[in-house]
């Protein structure tokens, strides 16, 4: 059998993958998507009988038809040099287009996970449309762009109030990117109201923390971390202010219930893998904020010692969800 991972140069969980799955003898590919047309080439051809086709670069090459599973990670689409932007768009978008179509050829092998389910996965408010349905408990939220809405929900809440984004946790500009992090709101925020006026705000209710859960699922195996942000001031409101020397992380075990339905919510979306995040109140309940249906894993891995990689690796061989 032959394994394809898909990802970027940049991508270091890919590496850990690929050193575990050649460790335990299998064919990998690795293709860097941007280097198609450059140091990945292809060919792939139809005839009455059906196709076959080929990926190459110069050091290996693998034939569609023996791939059995492929591991979709972190594709990038390639930067195109020409002095043209108009030919450069084109080609960038003719790659992108036999990209995803290359994904639908693909589709009768095994996925971890599948581009169809990463996206169907990857929306934060239908995520809190079916998680209570599986039994989890979530936040109180509104998404709105009225601030007299938006102001009566924080007074609802006792202004304990935090703001999310929907999607762009990265905002690019200058030559520089930041990341956008959820921040708690005072009631100045919300009196300002062009900011609101103008884009979907998302607004959820303050969650008390004992600490935060990281639960990465692998198949049917679910793999606990508790992050102890609330004894740094970095990481009290996001965990992803990372202060690692004094936010500890441990493995946690979690109720039988609360693992069953990590397991229900990937099957919803027909996920092989997901990074969950939840919150453990004072109070020991377990609330759910939102999955990451190709998050990172390897800070985890290292810092709680969870056999995450071996895990996938182990997956994408045995091809068996059990």
């Amino acid at each position: 059998m032959a394994i394809l991972v898909i990802t970027c140069k940049a991508d270091f969980s890919a590496d850990l993958v690929i050193r575990s799955l050649e460790t335990k003898g299998q064919t990998v590919y690795r293709l860097n998507t941007e280097d198609l047309c450059t140091i990945h080439n292809f060919e792939i051809s139809f005839d009455d009988h059906g196709f076959d086709g080929l990926i190459n670069s110069q050091l290996r090459e693998i034939k569609i038809s023996a791939i059995e599973s492929v591991y979709y990670r972190k594709p990038f689409l390639p930067t195109i040099h020409l002095q043209d932007p108009i030919a450069a768009k084109f080609i960038r978008e003719e790659i992108d287009f036999f990209l995803k179509w290359l994904w639908t050829l693909l589709g009768d092998k095994f996925w971890v996970s599948s581009y169809s389910s990463i996206r169907s996965a990857g929306s934060k408010l239908d995520q809190l449309r079916i998680a209570p349905k599986l039994g989890f408990c979530i936040p109180k939220t509104i998404i709105t762009n009225k601030p007299r809405v938006a102001i009566d929900f924080f007074d609802a809440c006792g202004g304990r109030v935090i703001n999310k984004v929907l999607h762009s946790v990265i905002l690019e500009g200058d030559g520089q990117n930041s990341n956008i992090l959820c921040h708690p709101i005072c009631r100045e925020d919300l009196d300002a109201e062009d900011p609101i006026k103008m884009v979907p705000c998302v607004f959820q209710e303050k969650i008390e923390k004992d600490v935060e859960l990281r639960i990465t699922v692998v198949g049917s195996r679910v793999f606990s971390c508790e992050i102890h942000s609330q004894q740094s001031s970095k990481t009290k409101d996001d965990w992803r202010n990372y202060d690692f020397e004094n936010t500890p992380h441990l493995k946690h075990e979690l109720p039988a219930t609360v693992e069953n339905q990590c397991r229900a919510l990937l099957r919803h979306y027909g996920l092989a893998y997901g990074a969950i995040d939840m919150i453990l109140t004072p109070k020991g309940e377990y609330v759910f904020l939102e999955i990451n249906p190709n998050g990172q894993y390897q800070w985890i891995e290292e810092l709680a010692g969870l056999p995450i990689t071996e895990a996938i690796a182990d997956l994408l061989i045995t091809k068996q969800i059990t």
